[in-house]
């Protein structure tokens, strides 16, 4: 499959997901012989967004599409939304929101996957932009990252006490590093299915000295150090199909699985240990609906999950309360 169909199939199975969600509920399973369970601590309802009047007359998209998601010192919320092409600024403790456009010459086409540095500034990789693109805190445009370098950049992650932005490209199956000025420091991974190498790389996350790669059409994700070289696998296996990932505090792997729309947990030798809001028809093989659009990790190390419904759930993974006599 050409990259730029697989991630577009990506892109639309989240769209079709997220318009025919059929949220869970009576549908949750847990399998009760799993040594965690992920809870739920708090739960936030952002303020509702709105499309202004004259947008929706002038036929302008106004269904959203959650896509990405990332924290940032101020405790703010960011969200990139591809059908509308922004990124939304959700902060919290104040009630308020307001998005990131791009300006006259860096206008966001696609958002696709986002993070974010110490200093709060903003990366952001677009699936009709070649380059990263970054915003500061306010959103107003600051510099491009990897033009004539990227060609379909996907997953980001800053690794500030370095000065490092890790960048995925689906099309070239490559990790790029840059430092924060944007010079080229390093590219590793290849296309292939052996170790090392990429398929369609996604979501990446640095934690501690690893880097790990979502490795999408591998099904399995990658581990490198922080100078690119192979460390490992975590194989998900063809029964699932993780969409979006991250770790929390203590290095337990949750991600968004696209095939059963619920949460998968994992720890460090790939072994699940929870699951929250499988969502399934009686006797199909396919989800009927999706629990969750993306996760990140908040400063405290919880998880943020995103519901289709713009609540943000903050979870921690627990120990399994034995069942009473």
């Amino acid at each position: 499959m050409p990259r730029s169909c697989g991630l577009a199939l990506l892109l639309l199975g989240t769209v079709l997901l997220y318009g025919g969600s059929a949220l869970g509920g009576d549908d949750t399973t847990q399998n009760q012989s799993e040594s965690s369970r992920l809870a739920s601590v708090r739960t936030s309802f952002p303020t509702r967004l709105r499309q202004p009047l004259l947008a929706r007359l002038s036929g302008s998209p106004t269904a959203l599409l959650p896509f990405r998601m990332a924290t940032d010192s101020q405790g703010r919320v960011l969200v990139t939304d591809p059908a509308l092409s922004v990124v939304h600024v959700f902060d919290v403790n104040q009630g308020s929101h307001w998005q990131i456009r791009g300006d006259q010459l860096h206008r966001l086409s696609r958002p696709a996957y986002i993070a974010v540095d110490s200093y709060d500034n903003i990366y952001v990789t677009d699936v009709g932009l070649p380059f990263v693109v970054v915003f500061g805190p306010n959103g107003q445009f600051l510099r491009t990252i990897g033009f004539t370098l990227l060609s379909l950049p996907t997953g980001i992650w800053v690794d500030s006490p370095n000065r490092t932005v890790y960048v995925a490209d689906w099309w070239k199956d490559e990790i790029l590093s840059f430092d924060f000025e944007g010079n080229l420091i390093k590219e590793f991974g290849s296309p292939g299915q052996g170790p090392g190498q990429l398929r369609g790389p996604g979501d990446i996350v640095v934690h501690g000295d690893s880097l790990i790669v979502l490795d999408s059409l591998n099904l399995r994700f990658e581990l490198f150090d922080l100078q690119g070289n192979f460390r490992g696998t975590w194989p998900f296996g063809a029964d699932r199909m993780p969409l979006a990932f991250a770790l929390d505090g203590q290095g337990h792997l949750v991600y968004v699985d696209m095939y059963s729309g619920g949460l998968v947990a994992m720890d460090a030798q790939g072994a699940v240990l929870a699951r929250l809001d499988q969502v399934r028809g009686f006797g199909q093989s396919r989800p009927v609906g999706i629990s969750f659009m993306c996760v990140a990790t908040d400063a405290a190390g919880d998880i943020l999950a995103l519901r289709p419904t713009l609540n943000i759930e903050t979870l921690r993974l627990a120990a399994n309360t034995p069942a009473q006599p």
